[in-house]
């Protein structure tokens, strides 16, 4: 669909930054299984990207959640496929 802006009425918003990257709470194995308080695994429960915590320490690195939802997203559906099998 083409629009025409040759001709003026516009309207305009302000745009601020939000918060992008969460910092989650759910700690996580290697296998992204989510983990209880006491570091039991909770059978059927994984996680990925940004519900996960202590992943990156208490900041991260700009940029890294690309990374993040790549290699745990990834991750998370193996292990659920395998799971469900």
């Amino acid at each position: 669909m083409d629009y025409d802006l040759s001709q003026a009425l516009y309207y305009a918003i302000e745009i601020a930054p939000g918060i992008h990257h969460t910092m989650g709470r759910l700690k996580i194995n290697p296998q992204t299984h989510v983990l209880r308080e006491d570091g039991s695994v909770i059978e059927g429960l994984y996680g990925a990207e940004e519900v996960n915590g202590g992943v990156h320490g208490s900041n991260r690195i700009g940029g890294n959640a690309v990374a993040d939802i790549i290699v745990f997203g990834r991750q998370a559906g193996k292990v659920a496929s395998e799971y469900v099998k």
